[in-house]
């Protein structure tokens, strides 16, 4: 009966007092880790239930990351309405947090998240690392870029053609091939797989940087053009049979390792970012065709030239088409096939990129018409940045004699890579071509901050910065 009464008496006096428990975070989703822009909320998950209007009243993120917050019980979702800024360390805050049946029990916490690191890849040009792959990470101090890190990848029995980054940043995929075979028609190109050394997971154990694994080697088939999905489960590559020109074709390898032809010819191909679907360049146009159950029904958009950019949901498409007068059109396409024109020129459009961040600009490698040296006329390349919706354009950069461009906007959409290279018509051993055939012979590695306060009626200056000797920049995800 006493320990009846006694336990009775320690449940009131804890009913009266409340719980003493102090109030904690016992859950930060993003402490210690290295987020990308494919990371866009973070939870806290606290011991007790809380005020949440003190909570969300003195929530502070250093520098500022907008967001919005939402909850679930004792967690708190906050969802980002921005891009993180990479090359960049976050301080949160939570100061003067109540319980909700305790107003007194305060409780401040401090915790650090970073984003990713500035980091790029290119195909090296100078000396030794000729043909070599080659990762590159920079610091930015205002506008002024510096190489804090380099690493080569790949070693000299191996020549890098072309390649792409996972998501993760773990591991690169590329093309190659043996240097003692560049006296063939078309060398043997190869497909690996190679570790860069990196990790954005804390919680990841970390291999070393060159690891190489071959993914498909070129007995049978040569390998051709590739491309790997933004979520890095779907690779598509172009094959064509050594012995029966006629046997050829595109083949995809799924996440599960399973190769197979997929029916279709074709020379120009973008897998959307779910690696669901692939465009295909068809005569009288482009052919979408579904690669998993969930990629839904073939698909043919007729009268377009080619798809050469997805948004980052895959939801749209930028679309080239080319018209009875030989001029050519933009569009840009939703899932329901709905188009609006964006712009139209007499000229080639060599290439587009959304903006990350609002995507409703587009960055775009355009050429117009000059004469020469020579006195020949001829296309010349210019970077521009396109409205969407208005189709107006503000010219940046003129790119003479670099008839051969690659450009590549970082993830955060605030810097942009580019390369120029020097191509030859007389060097038939040469073992580095660009997308036009021709072979190279050097090229040097560019980079500008990209504007943030876009005004289409003035003109923009932009400060270009040389970087490394190289070509084909393409940032890290």
């Amino acid at each position: 009966m006493l320990t009846v009464i006694a336990l009775c008496t320690a449940i009131a006096l804890i009913l009266w007092h409340g719980d003493q428990t102090p109030l904690q975070i016992n859950y930060f989703s993003w402490a210690r880790e290295k987020i990308g822009v494919q990371d866009r909320y973070f939870t806290l998950g606290f011991n007790r239930p809380v005020d949440r209007k003190s909570i969300e009243q003195n929530l502070i993120i250093n520098p500022p990351l907008p967001g919005k917050i939402s909850w679930q019980g004792n967690q708190l979702f906050y969802t980002l309405n921005e891009l993180p800024i990479y090359g960049t360390q976050y301080q949160l805050q939570l100061k003067e947090a109540r319980g909700r049946f305790n107003p007194n029990n305060l409780y401040a916490f401090n915790e650090v998240f970073s984003s990713r690191d500035r980091v790029f890849a290119y195909i090296g040009l100078q000396g030794s690392e000729r043909g070599k792959l080659i990762i590159s990470t920079l610091n930015k101090t205002k506008d002024k870029f510096t190489t804090v890190k380099k690493t080569v990848l790949t070693p000299g029995d191996l020549v890098v053609t072309n390649f792409r980054v996972y998501p993760n940043g773990e591991k690169i995929l590329f093309s190659a091939f043996d240097p003692a075979t560049v006296g063939l028609d078309v060398p043997r190109q190869q497909l690996y797989t190679v570790t860069t050394g990196l990790s954005f997971k804390t919680t990841t154990k970390i291999p070393p940087s060159g690891r190489i694994q071959r993914l498909l080697d070129a007995q049978t088939y040569q390998n051709l053009k590739f491309d790997l999905s933004s979520n890095g489960q779907t690779i598509i590559v172009q094959r064509v049979n050594h012995n029966n020109p006629a046997d050829a074709g595109l083949w995809v390898i799924l996440e599960d390792g399973e190769l197979r032809p997929i029916g279709i010819r074709g020379d120009e191909f973008l897998l959307s970012p779910n690696g669901q679907k692939v465009a295909v360049s068809q005569p009288g146009g482009v052919a979408m065709i579904p690669l998993t159950k969930n990629g839904g029904s073939p698909q043919f958009l007729s009268g377009y030239e080619k798809i050469i950019e997805f948004s980052r949901d895959g939801t749209k498409q930028i679309i080239v088409k080319l018209n009875y007068d030989y001029s050519r059109s933009l569009y840009q396409m939703d899932e329901r096939q709905e188009v609006r024109g964006i712009f139209r020129t007499t000229n080639s459009i060599l290439g587009c990129q959304f903006e990350p961040r609002q995507e409703r600009t587009l960055y775009c490698l355009k050429t117009d018409l000059v004469i020469g040296d020579d006195n020949r006329i001829k296309e010349e390349p210019y970077l521009t940045i396109v409205d969407i919706a208005t189709g107006q354009d503000l010219p940046l950069l003129a790119l003479p004699n670099s008839q051969d461009v690659q450009m590549s906007l970082s993830p955060d959409g605030k810097a942009l890579l580019f390369d120029q290279v020097v191509a030859v018509t007389n060097q038939t051993n040469n073992n580095l071509r660009g997308t036009n055939e021709q072979a190279i012979a050097n090229g040097q590695l560019w980079i500008f901050s990209a504007p943030q306060n876009v005004n289409f009626k003035n003109s923009s200056t932009i400060t270009t910065q040389e970087l490394n000797t190289g070509f084909k920049p393409r940032w890290f995800p």
